[in-house]
């Protein structure tokens, strides 16, 4: 068995660096989460955004549902609003620049591709970032893996520019490969408090226990490191692809 940690991962936040002689993009690095609910933001890639707010990098997050379908209390107004103040309270942990709030159906998001990619679209017109951030193709929860064709429907709405790099976040399913490891050693604490402002969702299963023994395996098993996390590199037009295939399936049916 090789080691990994002999092995070399480029890292998106080093080379998206406005630095002298290593940034493979020419503007500096201007990053959107895109979450189908809150917390996922703070789990898949929470230290991630710590490190490129370090950069004095602009990292915003959109959430696409309010997640109303993960909280029993009353309406799902009711569970929408207490979502969307957890969701602000762990932004203002990390130090997120801006947050919006799609509010499409929870549980709902394979059936809206067309409508979220058309206001995603308007999100990134609006202010365009160099890399996007979303959860990676083959998580097992409906919701995230209808992350990936909304994402590629909206860019393909854009007019031709240069198109951001799309990074792969873990939440629900563990990647079976990735391309880049990501010490948040340092950021870890930060992380956690964040992931602590979602009592809702803590109350019900304890996913910052879950996320905190994922990030402790990538980090000893891949980047000699106490944390890391894990992404994988995703191509825009593989997004745009299955975005049009998720939308003629949607049409057809």
């Amino acid at each position: 068995m090789s080691n990994m940690k002999d092995m070399h991962f480029t890292s998106a936040i080093q080379t998206t660096s406005d630095s002298a002689g290593s940034a493979s993009v020419k503007m500096p690095a201007s990053v959107l989460v895109v979450a189908p609910h809150p917390d996922d933001e703070a789990i898949g890639c929470g230290g991630a955004i710590c490190l490129h707010l370090e950069r004095r990098q602009r990292v915003d997050v959109v959430f696409l549902t309010s997640g109303e379908r993960g909280l029993r209390c009353g309406s799902d107004d009711d569970a929408r609003a207490i979502r969307e103040a957890e969701a602000l309270a762990a932004s203002e942990v990390l130090g997120v620049n801006q947050v919006d709030f799609l509010r499409l159906p929870d549980l709902e998001l394979s059936g809206n591709i067309e409508a979220g990619a058309a206001a995603l679209a308007r999100l990134i017109e609006a202010r365009p970032p160099t890399i996007i951030y979303l959860p990676h193709p083959a998580e097992s929860h409906p919701d995230h893996a209808a992350s990936v064709p909304i994402v590629g429907g909206a860019l393909a709405k854009l007019k031709a520019r240069q198109r951001p790099e799309l990074w792969a976040y873990e939440v629900w399913s563990p990647m079976d490969r990735y391309d880049w490891i990501e010490d948040v050693t340092p950021v870890m604490p930060i992380k956690l408090r964040a992931i602590a402002c979602y009592r809702s969702q803590l109350a019900s299963l304890r996913y910052d226990e879950a996320v905190r023994a994922l990030n402790h395996y990538r980090g000893l098993m891949a980047a000699g490191s106490e944390y890391a996390e894990a992404f994988r590199y995703v191509a825009s037009r593989a997004a745009q692809t299955q975005a049009g295939s998720r939308t003629r399936r949607v049409r057809t049916a």
